[in-house]
């Protein structure tokens, strides 16, 4: 059995040479079986072994429990750290289950006591406990992400029992006569996992297979393979037919309508997701009514959780966040170039403006009589543009549309209001507030991310050129 954990180790990966392990150590069968195992690796792979007990002060008892994973740490000479914490009271403070309480105070105490050393947090769950997750998700409803049972490494976390079964660790545990301790909670039915332990997934095993576990187990392998592969469809769609811009996600409906049905859906929880910060409270309901958006009219809008509203505009849906029943719009400044940043910029210095939102412009005069130009080297990128500055007669402003605005769209210099142009192009409603320009009195020079206005283009008249550059920083 000890053959059949390494090789679980190794192949997940879950653990390499120096690392600082850090294993959650309750007292119970499969957390025992977790701290013997790890004894063992530590003869073939070398690693630090630091435990973490936990006590949620919730059984009169469970200080013994301590006191027994204390003598544990003794006998094999390994780090002990004791953690009392009341999760009923912490629970009851942040209205959440007490199960929620316990164990963000374990993961918690765990990242504490592994800090920044190299290493892993062990955690002991069993094949039993993935059975049960899988029940657990397929009951209350749920996708084939929630069948995908309890995974052997997540980020620091690593499961290396979850290639045994709890009969298995019982077994274990008694060929080396090892006592453990018994929680009693785990024999009570207030717990919905409880009651899927001791009447569901039991009476499977007695009353239907043997091997319930194991194949139940095997399944939600094979799901958590179909999810990956849909995981990289998804995030391949994501890029495809989704932008973010300022908090505000668009999803474009042909680019959407050509994605694999199912691929869709994932598709459009992922941007709820992400837009809402959370997955909790999100179901297949929310997903249909943003697909049923999509063959709606313009400016129809649903509300969704988490402050979410989805809209439908010319280019398929918008999706935002709200708070308090309004549209959360972004305050974007007015930047005004003074006088001594034109001085400075003919003088060839390069400035930076700051625009709010991890955004910034930077902007620079090239003066074509010192340096030779060729004019394939104009730069196509959309967030880059080069300008002839002395064709601008006001002064230089970068700021969000105002009513007046307008710009030259060919070689005639015919104008076009950036209104007009906006419909025309079809820029969903919830974008066009934010959108950057950098204008010459009421006339565009650029609308950033789209186009420039041509009487401002680079032409073989051209003396100077005013460089720009718009970035959104990263944070």
């Amino acid at each position: 059995m000890i053959g059949k954990v390494l090789q679980y180790v190794k192949e997940y990966r879950m653990i390499e040479e120096g690392d600082c392990i850090v294993a959650g150590v309750s007292g119970g069968a499969d957390s025992v079986c977790l701290l013997l195992m790890l004894l063992e690796i530590e003869k073939i792979i070398p690693i630090e072994i630091k435990v973490v007990h936990i006590n949620h002060l919730i059984r009169p008892d469970a200080a013994k429990d301590a006191a027994y994973v204390r003598q544990l740490c003794v006998k094999y000479g390994l780090s002990f750290t004791l953690v009392e914490e009341d999760v009923a009271a912490l629970a009851c403070k942040s209205r959440i289950s007490t199960e929620e309480a316990g164990r963000q105070v374990r993961y918690e105490a765990f990242e504490r006591v592994l800090g920044a050393q190299r290493g892993k947090i062990a955690v002991a769950h069993n094949k039993n406990d993935s059975c049960e997750t899988v029940l657990f998700h397929l009951f209350r409803g749920t996708s084939i992400r929630g069948l995908t049972g309890i995974h052997p490494v997540r980020g620091q976390i690593i499961r290396p029992l979850l290639c045994l079964s709890r009969q298995e660790i019982e077994l274990f545990l008694q060929e080396r006569t090892m006592s453990y301790c018994i929680d009693s909670t785990n024999l009570e039915d207030t717990y919905s996992r409880n009651v899927i332990r001791h009447h569901i997934l039991d009476t499977a095993v007695r009353e239907i297979s043997p091997a319930a576990v194991a194949h139940i187990s095997s399944a939600s392998e094979r799901m958590r393979e179909a999810y990956e592969l849909i995981a990289d469809m998804t995030e391949q769609g994501i890029r495809t037919c989704v932008r973010e811009r300022q908090g505000v996600f668009s999803i474009d409906r042909q680019k959407f309508l050509r994605l694999h049905k199912t691929v869709q859906g994932y598709v459009v929880m992922e941007v709820l997701a992400q837009a809402g910060g959370s997955r909790k409270d999100l179901e297949t309901v929310h997903i249909r009514q943003v697909q049923r958006l999509l063959d709606s009219q313009c400016s129809r809008e649903i509300c969704l959780p988490h402050g979410l509203r989805a809209r439908r505009d010319y280019t398929g849906i918008s999706i935002y966040k709200e708070e308090n029943g309004q549209r959360q719009e972004t305050v974007l400044p007015e930047c005004t170039v003074s006088e001594e940043d034109r001085t400075r910029l003919e003088a060839g210095e390069g400035l930076e403006f700051l625009l709010g939102n991890n955004q910034k412009l930077r902007a620079a005069v090239l003066s074509l009589e010192k340096n030779a130009f060729d004019f394939k080297n104009i730069p196509e990128n959309k967030y880059t543009k080069w300008i002839d500055y002395d064709k601008i007669r006001d002064s230089i402003v970068i700021r969000t549309r105002k009513p007046g605005d307008y710009l030259t769209v060919n070689n005639m210099n015919q104008k076009k209001t950036l209104k007009a142009y906006l419909i025309d192009r079809k820029i969903p409603q919830s974008e066009r507030e934010r959108l950057f320009l950098v204008a010459d009195a009421n006339h565009v020079i650029w609308l950033v991310g789209e186009r420039i206005s041509n009487y401002y283009k680079v032409s073989e008249h051209t003396k100077r050129i005013l460089c720009l550059d718009f970035e959104q920083m990263r944070v």
